[in-house]
């Protein structure tokens, strides 16, 4: 990879980075992920998200979101419920006509529990009609802190002796990875979006009052945890993506842990459980299933296959894909017709990072329509990376190649359970083509079934014993 994940680790452990407190506070564990991610970005990897701007205009719509927030969908206004959701805020829309949270909604749907689902918005927005029945937005508490933190107020100090460890990190990084990250500026920043939020979120659970709180996503919900923890309300993640050993997100260095992390994991399958260093106990990472994927293998069971390979691509590495995917299609030894199916991250900047793939006459689906779980059920390949998709796209018996870049070893273990393939060239790719290493894919073992059953069975158990 562009940065060595193990060297990383090594970088940690060397400075002794996750013993770094401030008033009580572990810093490290609440800004590691974005310094590696900011290391990585310098070194080269693209882009996953876009992201909304800093400039007036964006702060000003920000601030009117703010506002609207107060009189419509203001999360203070919810009540008490059993269950207090935060869901993913990319919502995807569905062939029924709404936005669906798609890890959230079939629980919701299928469930009868007492809840309320909280949002965020994503590029100052948010997608309807959403499929969410009971929905309350967070505006009042990303952008009042925003706001608190653009005023001055509640801003952190950092003793010098911790300013002194960070300003040691920034020289060991530059010394390894040869690139400038300001470590300082990360931490203060971390712990001033804890100082402004923290109060928001402990007068939101004090106002659900809620037996449990289920989120998708935790890191970068750190003080959301923090403030569950203070009120002694058990927190339970939901898988949403792959996780894989170096994921700096779920996987811990050995010896260390993470004072934020929530109290359960719920994984797709056994292999999740396996796959990483939790910082909570075995029995509290549980496989369940993956409710969307299941619904969705049911919904599509009857569409007819074609020979259409299937590119998945990524912002990360989506400029090597892309290219690697004109070349297929321009190769006359494969006979499949080429898909190029982007992220939803790449969708309104491909034209311009991809300009070879825009001028090609590549099928390119930088849409929601149509799913993606359709392209699966209608193709007979797939190359991928490091997506979760390439995981789900074998449950429809996909032939499933991983093309070796950045992030590849997120899908190594298919290739050692020899249920996909590496190629790092066409002649790869055409030699591999017709093999049948999807039927060694053991879909149960990395997702399981009666997912909503298990779920909604796991949820009522920790509400009814957590603490005992």
């Amino acid at each position: 990879m562009s940065v060595a994940l193990d060297e990383y680790e090594e970088f940690e452990e060397k400075l002794h980075l996750f013993s770094i407190r401030v008033e009580g506070i572990p810093v490290w564990e609440r800004i590691y992920f974005n310094v590696f991610q900011e290391i990585a970005r310098k070194k080269g990897r693209g882009q996953s998200h876009t992201h909304s701007g800093d400039g007036l205009k964006d702060y000003l719509h920000g601030f009117a979101l703010w506002l609207k927030n107060a009189v419509y969908r203001n999360p203070y206004f919810a009540g008490e419920h059993d269950f207090l959701f935060f869901g993913h805020q990319r919502r995807k829309l569905e062939e029924d006509g709404y936005w669906w949270d798609l890890y959230c909604d079939p629980i919701h749907e299928q469930g009868e529990l007492d809840y309320v689902h909280m949002e965020t918005p994503v590029l100052l927005s948010h997608r309807s009609p959403a499929k969410t029945e009971n929905l309350r937005y967070l505006e009042l508490i990303e952008y009042g802190g925003t706001l608190q933190r653009k005023l001055g107020l509640r801003s952190p100090s950092l003793p010098d002796n911790v300013v002194s460890r960070l300003r040691e990190a920034e020289a060991e990084i530059r010394r390894r990875f040869d690139v400038d990250v300001d470590v300082v500026s990360e931490a203060r920043d971390a712990l001033h979006v804890r100082n402004t939020t923290l109060p928001l979120y402990e007068q939101l659970l004090d106002r659900v009052d809620p037996e449990v709180v289920v989120l998708v996503v935790s890191y970068g919900k750190e003080t959301l945890v923090e403030a569950c923890k203070r009120k002694g309300i058990p927190v339970v993640e939901l898988q949403h993506g792959v996780i894989y050993d170096h994921h700096f997100g779920y996987s811990y260095p050995d010896g260390e842990t993470k004072t934020t992390f929530p109290d359960y994991l719920l994984t797709f399958g056994e292999f999740w459980n396996e796959n990483a260093r939790y910082p909570i106990p075995d029995d509290r990472v549980i496989p369940v299933g993956y409710p969307y994927l299941e619904e969705r293998l049911d919904a599509y069971d009857d569409v007819e296959r074609s020979e259409q390979l299937l590119f998945i691509s990524q912002g990360t590495i989506g400029r090597g894909l892309s290219q690697f995917a004109l070349e297929v299609h321009e190769d006359d030894r494969i006979d499949h017709e080429i898909v190029y199916k982007l992220h939803p991250g790449e969708y309104d900047r491909w034209e311009e990072e991809y300009p070879w793939l825009a001028e090609s006459d590549v099928r390119v689906i930088d849409e929601s329509e149509p799913p993606l779980y359709r392209l699966f059920a209608e193709s007979s390949a797939q190359v991928g990376v490091g997506s979760t998709a390439v995981y789900e796209g074998l449950c429809f018996d996909l032939e499933t190649f991983v093309f070796e870049a950045d992030g590849a070893d997120v899908l190594r273990p298919l290739v050692e359970d020899g249920a996909a393939s590496t190629i790092e060239s066409v002649n790869d790719l055409a030699e591999g083509l017709g093999s049948d290493a999807a039927s060694r894919f053991d879909r149960e073992r990395f997702f399981e079934s009666d997912s909503v059953e298990n779920i909604l069975e796991e949820l009522e158990r920790i509400r009814d014993t957590h603490g005992e």
